[in-house]
């Protein structure tokens, strides 16, 4: 048997195509997580927190967080703007049901074609 990949490159239009019903769009997350868990396969979903910035945190978000087995979250640097680190990520790796959790932290400069990903402090 094949590996398989399901992604979605972002959230926000799922919503837009289900007429702005979360509910509808949590329903077909749920389905697409059971059915990649079922048959060991992987599920990766990109969303833009920035299309949510009015809303607390929405449904979906908290719910894609708990199910998420790694989590990744891309922010500007803390201390602002820098010449050779564009930002920072913070992968989020849990294991359901064992913690603790692993987190750990880098900075990114962006390339052309890519990214660096590199730990703070390591690059000069």
């Amino acid at each position: 048997m094949k590996f398989v990949t399901i992604m979605i490159d972002d959230i926000s239009f799922l919503e837009v195509a289900a007429n702005g019903s979360s509910n509808d769009v949590l329903d077909f997350l749920h389905y697409c997580y059971t059915l990649t868990s079922e048959y060991g396969c992987a599920f990766v979903a990109l969303n833009h927190r920035d299309i949510y910035l009015n809303e607390e945190k929405p449904d979906i978000i908290l719910e894609m967080e708990h199910l998420a087995d790694i989590l990744v979250k891309a922010e500007p640097l803390a201390t602002g703007l820098a010449k050779d680190v564009h930002g920072q990520l913070m992968v989020l790796h849990k294991q359901h049901g064992i913690s603790p959790v692993k987190i750990h932290n880098f900075h990114f400069k962006v390339k052309e074609n890519s990214i660096e990903c590199f730990y703070p402090g390591t690059k000069i």
